[in-house]
């Protein structure tokens, strides 16, 4: 278990949350998968965030035909709406992970709020990093006050998205748009 302490803040409009559908979801996570067909070094194995990262990476897993593997980072509390991320994420590494990681690592997560969960998952990552190794982090949304762009994400917004395999929010919501490419950094 790690504590990493990060300093961003996220950006709300506040008006209505974002509401994507199943398949838009699988199909962003799909689009992702395709983007980093031919990476070097390839990609060995995906490694879903609990709990919104798990169902995307799983898919991207399935996909690329590599290992699946979870780990849990948590930083809020609640899943309650407009909240700011706390900075100070908690990492366990339970699920029974390789000792070593070679080639490329998909980290995935359904969205890089401030960037503070996937700096903590790296960082607790790192030691089973074989030499040449490397940790591609990637999500379905980025949020605009993301300080650490992730390196591939479907989806930029400046509000909450509430992800279909969350509580569902009582209240109206808002789609978001078709989706055209995946962003790079």
């Amino acid at each position: 278990m790690t504590n990493t302490p990060y300093a961003a803040r996220r950006v709300f409009a506040q008006r209505v949350p974002f509401a994507p559908t199943h398949y838009q979801c699988f199909d962003a996570a799909r689009m992702i998968a395709e983007s980093v067909v031919g990476t070097d070094p390839e990609v060995t194995c995906v490694v879903g965030i609990a709990s919104g990262g798990i169902k995307p990476a799983r898919l991207m897993a399935d996909y690329l035909k590599v290992p699946f593997h979870t780990v849990t980072a948590r930083h809020n509390k609640s899943d309650v709406p407009w909240q700011q991320a706390t900075g100070d994420v908690e990492v366990l590494l339970t699920d029974p992970l390789p000792e070593r990681l070679a080639g490329t690592v998909l980290l995935v997560d359904d969205i890089a709020g401030t960037g503070a969960t996937f700096a903590a998952v790296t960082d607790a990552l790192r030691g089973r990093l074989d030499d040449g190794a490397a940790i591609m982090p990637v999500a379905l949304f980025r949020n605009r006050g993301c300080a650490q762009k992730p390196d591939r994400w479907a989806w930029t917004v400046n509000d909450w998205v509430v992800f279909p395999w969350e509580t569902p929010h009582h209240g109206q919501t808002q789609p978001v748009p078709a989706l055209r490419r995946v962003s790079i950094r």
